[in-house]
């Protein structure tokens, strides 16, 4: 990998090396604390992973870990950062909303390459027929693979509609995910194929017949034409090895390093998965790819199967509990006990929109609580989570104005007009509630220019998001700093009542010169604000450069 964490991991190797060797009779090397690359804005994965093998998590085994271990040791900073305190490009990650500017075209198309399965009949190629809701995997005339999901009898549109938008979403925080469309078929267009098994109450898996294809769509809904309606969602490209565990690395990949609790992609992912009721968010639902281009091969991580998240509980409407507790909380059971029953949890009182097309979600979300939501099991990325992981989320959330949302809504095609509406008030009310939480938690400080004028500029994330009154002032430190040692000397110190802030008299502008610029604020509304957060440029070319900033360093 080239990102700037390995690069800091093997440095200090690089400098004991030299100091045994060639640096002996001058002491010790010290190891620069940037590179001459810095920032880096992708990861690559240089190592050939060609030789990984199919390694399936054992769901029982995996929800038994995260039940029983919990959360952990606190780990400190995220891992895979950049030294602008970013998350690099990947086979994780790929940076969209907040990035750069998206359309509601953006988001509508999402990952989508083509325009769905070809006409004509598709070939079932397996089946799936445990659960409520049957699912088949089909080849389309062209040859190409997709996997079918129904929705429930009763509740046209809440399964398919919910992975559409969800995914279109998720595509546009920056996560990998499949293909998915909302299609039709009728029943004579599904052709059972020579190699589909069908799995009968029975136990015994045998070969598909065409009269257990019709037991299986009894469950499902049904068009008035007599078609069902589903969500296709195309074969991911590579070879199939695995799952994502939130926890650790995975031993035989060689270019998996960085303990997935601690990549902030992963952690952050919790705060989405509020933001979108996403209450299955564990490692079945996610699928690791093995992918060979321009002759090397890696794996690519994605994020899978989201009907079970907004009002949808995949098989029927989403729980009234569902993101208030774990399946398993002896806590609460305890409480209730020991108030004779009289204890009730919050939910039990409270109002909830429902409709068939969407399932049920909380009437108002303007008061939804980020930091008490729940997935269905515990999540160790998830709990990891630092404030500065959730501020970069809240981030992203932020830049997904109501326009996108709304056009990742009406990909759902869920054919209830008012329900829609409703959808999209309560992801925008959501989207708010965790910017008001998040943004304001730690000093929101961001996107630092220095001008060739001597002025410094910056954002205030949690004023630009209209969740904070502005501070009564802005105080900057500025230092010449010694990349080689870490040194610093103050040159002088300045303040604003603005967001730009002039440099001091005297400041060094020699090519290659290093400044560092600490920033907090003064009379500020949180007193987290005025812990300072740390910027560093260099002189190149004429030009201040960021390419550094610390927000939470490890202390």
């Amino acid at each position: 990998m080239t990102t700037t964490t390995t690069r800091r991991r093997l440095m200090p190797v690089l400098a004991a090396l030299l100091t045994a060797g060639a640096l002996t009779t001058s002491g010790s090397a010290t190891a620069p604390k940037f590179l001459n690359d810095d920032p880096v804005w992708q990861e690559l994965d240089t190592q050939d992973a060609s030789g990984l093998q199919t390694d399936e998590v054992n769901l029982f085994v995996d929800l038994t870990y995260n039940m029983i271990k919990g959360a952990g040791p606190a780990r400190g900073r995220a891992g895979n950062v950049n030294t602008i305190d970013e998350v690099p490009d990947s086979s994780w990650y790929t940076n969209r909303a907040g990035m750069r500017t998206l359309t509601p075209e953006d988001v509508t198309t999402g990952p989508n390459t083509t325009a769905g399965p070809a006409a004509g009949p598709w070939t079932i190629t397996s089946s799936k027929s445990d659960g409520v809701t049957p699912g088949f995997t089909v080849t389309d005339t062209t040859g190409r693979k997709w996997f079918l999901k129904f929705d429930p009898r009763g509740n046209r549109g809440m399964t398919t509609g919910t992975e559409v938008a969800v995914t279109k979403l998720m595509w546009a925080l920056g996560y990998h995910v499949p293909e998915n469309h909302i299609a039709y078929v009728r029943p004579e267009d599904l052709l059972v194929g020579d190699t589909a098994t069908f799995t009968p109450k029975s136990g015994r898996r045998r070969a598909m017949r065409r009269g257990d294809l019709d037991v299986l769509l009894a469950g499902v809904d049904r068009e008035a034409n007599g078609s069902f309606r589903v969500v296709a969602s195309k074969a991911l490209e590579g070879k199939p090895v695995g799952r994502i565990r939130f926890f650790g690395t995975r031993p035989d990949d060689p270019n998996d390093i960085v303990p997935h609790e601690d990549r902030r992609e992963l952690r952050g992912y919790g705060v989405f998965a509020a933001w979108l009721n996403h209450v299955d968010a564990k490692a079945i639902n996610s699928l690791d790819t093995l992918v060979t281009e321009d002759g090397r091969s890696f794996v690519r991580h994605h994020l899978i199967d989201f009907g079970s998240t907004l009002g949808s509980g995949g098989v029927a409407a989403a729980d009234f509990w569902a993101g208030s507790q774990y399946l398993l909380e002896a806590g609460s059971t305890v409480r209730r006990v020991a108030a004779f029953g009289f204890s009730q949890p919050q939910w039990q009182h409270a109002a909830f929109y429902e409709s068939t097309a969407i399932g049920r979600l909380p009437q108002t979300n303007a008061a939804f609580d980020p930091s008490q939501w729940k997935p269905r099991v515990p999540n160790r990325a998830f709990l990891q989570a630092r404030a500065d992981d959730r501020f970069w989320a809240a981030r992203k959330l932020v830049a997904l104005r109501t326009d996108l949302l709304r056009a990742a809504v009406a990909a759902g095609d869920f054919g209830d007009a008012d329900a829609e509406a409703f959808l999209v008030k309560a992801l925008a009310e959501r989207r708010d509630a965790i910017a008001r939480a998040y943004l304001t938690a730690v000093n929101p400080i961001s996107d630092p220019v220095f001008g060739r004028d001597g002025t410094l500029t910056f954002q205030n994330a949690a004023v630009e998001a209209d969740v904070a009154r502005a501070p009564e002032s802005y105080q900057a430190s500025w230092f010449v700093f010694d990349n080689a040692t870490g040194q610093t000397t103050l040159v002088g110190e300045t303040s604003s009542r603005s967001t730009a802030v002039d440099a001091p008299v005297g400041l060094p502008c020699a090519p290659g010169v290093y400044i560092k610029v600490q920033l907090r604020s003064a009379g500020a509304p949180n007193p987290a604000w005025e812990q300072s957060v740390d910027a560093y440029f260099r002189m190149v070319d004429g030009a201040w450069r960021l390419i550094g900033f610390e927000r939470m360093p490890n202390v």
